[in-house]
């Protein structure tokens, strides 16, 4: 079957921003040709791409796969003639990364070894934000890529690829006065002081999500887990922290894991990138790094 790019790149458009108008402005065409392309597809293919109202635009489930197939194999074209370039011209830049400060410390630290090792070249330019702002700058193309934890909507956004780099596990810590406090329920937690992460983080929407938003006012509610653990340390309180944080603090006792009979699913670190920008020599060889085994 033989079927023009320009229909893909057409569909491309609009399944990024499941919006015709949209679509149509980017292109600088039409919105009524943007239209007649997708049925022009959508017959050829003998597939409904998209279910269309007068107020919003949705893929098929059909049309999901294809637009992943398309977005991949575009992806891949355009990756290679940017990278490419940036060899024929010797360019340098800097990767521009986002992640969160715990990140940073307990998960990018020996990635970071590794490429200072292989790419003198080439440096990396390091924003510390919470996963969402993170997220905010790849779409906003401050960042070339994000490294952060999942929070709900993230992999449904048609715009950003997310690559799951590694599971984690939260878990329940209090300091050395809880040693021996036996499995607690909701209520029983609820009783106790709760050190948080401010609104607006991952961590936090994910403990307010796990727990039914039942915590309405925490002893404290910080901006770094760093402070939030030291708070830990000298029993102010309780607090849902990722096991990568604190595996260690628990085998010296300076911290205990306090079992409770809620069910705590993992969660994910994910690297995001923009579908809508090509990956620079520089970005993808750190990509590469990051997902090799």
């Amino acid at each position: 079957m033989s079927i023009s790019t320009d229909l893909y790149r057409t569909f491309l458009g609009v399944g990024l921003h499941l919006s015709f108008s949209k679509a149509a402005k980017e292109i600088g065409v039409s919105q009524s040709a943007i239209s007649q392309s997708i049925k022009q597809l959508e017959k050829e293919l003998n597939i409904v791409l998209f279910e269309r109202t007068t107020k919003s635009v949705s893929f098929t489930p059909e049309g999901k796969e294809l637009f992943d197939t398309v977005a991949n194999a575009f992806s891949i074209l355009d990756n290679g003639v940017t990278q490419l370039q940036d060899r024929l011209t010797h360019e340098q830049e800097s990767v521009k990364l986002a992640a969160t400060d715990t990140l940073c410390r307990h998960f990018l630290l020996p990635y970071f070894k590794k490429w200072q090792e292989k790419e003198l070249e080439t440096g990396l330019q390091i924003t510390n934000r919470p996963s969402p702002i993170c997220v905010q700058m790849v779409e906003n193309r401050e960042a070339q890529m994000a490294i952060v934890n999942t929070y709900e909507g993230l992999e449904s956004n048609p715009q950003l690829e997310v690559i799951e780099l590694q599971t984690m596990q939260d878990v329940f810590v209090g300091g050395p006065f809880y040693k021996g406090m036996g499995t607690i329920d909701l209520n029983r937690l609820m009783q106790e002081p709760l050190l948080l992460l401010t609104q607006g983080a991952a961590s936090r929407e994910f403990f307010d999500n796990l727990t039914g938003k039942a915590c309405k006012k925490p002893s404290f509610e910080l901006g770094s887990l760093d402070v939030l653990m030291d708070l830990v340390e000298i029993n102010m309180g309780i607090s849902l922290v990722p096991d990568i944080l604190v595996k260690q603090k628990i085998k010296e006792g300076r911290v205990v894991e306090i079992k409770t009979d809620i069910i705590v699913p993992p969660r994910k670190i994910a690297l995001v990138r923009s579908r809508l920008l090509p990956v620079s020599q520089g970005a993808a060889k750190f990509i590469d790094l990051l997902l090799k085994k």
